[in-house]
């Protein structure tokens, strides 16, 4: 029973939630107040909050029968992914069971939560990062605000896992994100700010190379708002590539150490990815057989239909491009914490 919810949750795509928070644990290392299990505790809620967000948003769109806008144009000859709720469509699982599993998934968030306030002394800037995130979540998808049908789903992802989930988890492990002593940790929010432009174009990858199903469905993603190929293709290298200058704003500023610039390591999946959006655009086609082993991790390549290949390839590798980047920062704090004093 938990492996299959675990599956129809898409626990595949932890990585997305996981490695941000592992980092968000790694980088209060040495601070004042630091508790692992209080971290462990944290990263934990992250990833009940996302599974559960998940299956919330595949709730709703069986209600608006999204599914059936995609089917309609496959067989039209479009593009278009239709690897949606296929717990749903098979009968395997029933709404009542759905809603049920979305009310364990953050049920348990909540629990955790709980927790962590109490331990830390019911520290208010919990609350806060936590209520933003909750409401943004829930109305990602949910009525009457449905953010991600009025071009403000990316944004509000981006916001929940990237700056909410990095100085919540921070927070977390060691209370310190803001001390009359120190001030407030710049550093961390802004290198979640550059984890949220990731996560941002996560999903965008996914907005964009299906805007034409989105727009025949009348949800009005980031990419159907922004219409042309070049507006499109520029907001996606924003998100893409200002991560990389936030990292060196950071060390300019002297908040972090100058090895921090060693996510530009990733530099070269992110432009091969850049290559493989505008070529998306062109609708030149991009061998998606075997695809290069420095992309990063494929999960399970060979059982993916090729009719989603055009489309999982390319999110793979920002999945792939979030978690290197996250790694590295985490490997790079490690070595310094425990190597360089």
């Amino acid at each position: 029973m938990i492996k299959r919810w675990l599956f129809n949750a898409r626990s595949f795509a932890a990585p997305q939630n996981l490695m941000p928070s592992i980092l968000a644990v790694v980088l209060a290392l040495g601070v004042s107040g630091f508790n692992i299990w209080l971290g462990l505790l944290a990263i934990a809620g992250v990833c009940m909050v996302h599974l559960g967000g998940n299956l919330l948003d595949d709730y709703f769109d069986w209600q608006d029968e999204l599914l059936d806008y995609r089917e309609n144009l496959r067989k039209e000859g479009e593009k278009a992914f239709t690897d949606k709720y296929p717990y749903l469509r098979d009968g395997s699982t029933t709404i009542p069971e759905l809603r049920r599993a979305i009310a364990v998934f953050f049920g348990i968030a909540i629990f955790f939560g709980l927790i962590i306030w109490w331990q830390r002394d019911f520290d208010w800037w919990l609350v806060g990062i936590a209520a933003l995130a909750a409401v943004l979540c829930f109305f990602y998808s949910a009525p009457p605000l449905k953010l991600g049908f009025h071009g403000l789903g990316e944004l509000v992802i981006g916001i929940c896992f990237g700056p909410c989930l990095i100085c919540g988890v921070y927070e977390s492990a060691c209370g310190g994100l803001y001390s009359p002593e120190t001030g407030f940790a710049w550093h961390i929010l802004l290198l979640g700010c550059a984890i949220g432009m990731f996560v941002t174009n996560i999903l965008y990858v996914h907005s964009f190379v299906e805007r034409h199903v989105d727009d025949v469905s009348h949800k009005k993603t980031l990419a159907v708002l922004l219409r042309t190929d070049a507006a499109g293709l520029t907001a996606f290298a924003i998100f893409l590539f200002t991560p990389f200058l936030l990292v060196l704003l950071c060390v300019l500023l002297g908040y972090i150490h100058w090895a921090y610039i060693f996510v530009c390591l990733m530099l070269p999946q992110a432009f091969w990815l850049m290559w493989a959006m505008v070529m998306f655009a062109k609708k030149v086609e991009v061998d998606t057989s075997h695809p290069h082993p420095w992309l990063g991790p494929m999960d399970n390549w060979d059982k993916v239909e090729e009719e989603n290949r055009y489309y999982l390839l390319r999110w793979y590798t920002m999945r792939n491009i979030n978690t290197g980047f996250c790694l590295i920062l985490a490997v790079v704090k490690l070595i310094l914490y425990f190597f360089a004093g």
